[in-house]
């Protein structure tokens, strides 16, 4: 059998479809991949924030007497370590709150970098059992260093007589203030007898019973007596009072 003679000519050219690759993407939600990123710039930045803009002043005000505006600044110096955010004022507030005397204490930032501190103080009556401060409040406190104690009334007696020390004591001051009498010594007894050395020398016992009545007696017997001849006025009596004469050679 013949062969079948092969074509002649050119051999036409077989063109190749390119391969495509196709990759199918997992639905990724991108928000939530960048989310703790955001979460860790922003704790950055409220970290920085906190940290930054320090206290650098402090601004005292009120009434006070005692203390002064930089007795109370040297107190809280610690501030000046805080931010105007980390400053714990609740820590502020307690601690001059328990300055003595120190009654009322208000406490605020101001922006950018100032703690404004308001306070006022109660007044010094007396020296209570020789080593705590009795305010005219009856609140007892230590006695602040700086404080001149020296012209203070002296009041001794139990805890528990403290308020009713602070009403005697204003009572006497009021009726005989303006005879220019005032009180050195105040005691009250274990049963709330009061006794009373006053400062022009006169020893007086109230006792524990019909104290308003006794200091109007006593302000009678005051503007009648003559003051330097008595050393004791004993008002436990009904209506009269024991008076202690001075001798000859007291009076000089």
């Amino acid at each position: 059998m013949a062969k079948k003679a092969a074509p002649r000519g050119a051999t036409p050219l077989v063109v190749k479809e390119p391969i495509q690759w196709r990759i199918t993407m997992p639905d990724i939600a991108w928000q939530w991949l960048l989310l703790p990123l955001i979460v860790v710039a922003l704790a950055a930045g409220v970290r920085w924030a906190y940290h930054s803009w320090p206290i650098t002043s402090v601004d005292v005000k009120g009434r006070l007497s005692v203390w002064n505006a930089e007795d109370i600044a040297g107190k809280i110096v610690w501030v000046k370590d805080e931010s105007f955010f980390s400053l714990d004022l609740q820590r502020v507030y307690q601690q001059l709150s328990g300055l003595p005397l120190i009654m009322q204490v208000t406490v605020r930032k101001r922006w950018p970098n100032t703690l404004e501190v308001n306070l006022y103080e109660d007044v010094p009556m007396a020296i209570w059992n020789g080593d705590q401060l009795l305010s005219g409040n009856g609140r007892l406190s230590e006695i602040p260093a700086h404080l001149n104690a020296g012209n203070l009334a002296r009041i001794d007696g139990d805890r528990n007589y403290a308020e009713a020390a602070v009403r005697h004591f204003r009572r006497i001051q009021q009726s005989l203030g303006h005879l220019n009498i005032g009180i050195s010594r105040l005691t009250v007894s274990s049963v709330g007898a009061v006794d009373v050395e006053l400062s022009n020398g006169w020893q007086v016992r109230f006792g524990r019973q019909y104290f308003e009545e006794r200091v109007q007696r006593l302000e009678l017997l005051i503007a009648q007596l003559p003051e330097a001849a008595v050393v004791s006025v004993d008002l436990r009596y009904g209506k009269g009072a024991a008076i202690g004469w001075r001798t000859v050679q007291e009076m000089g």
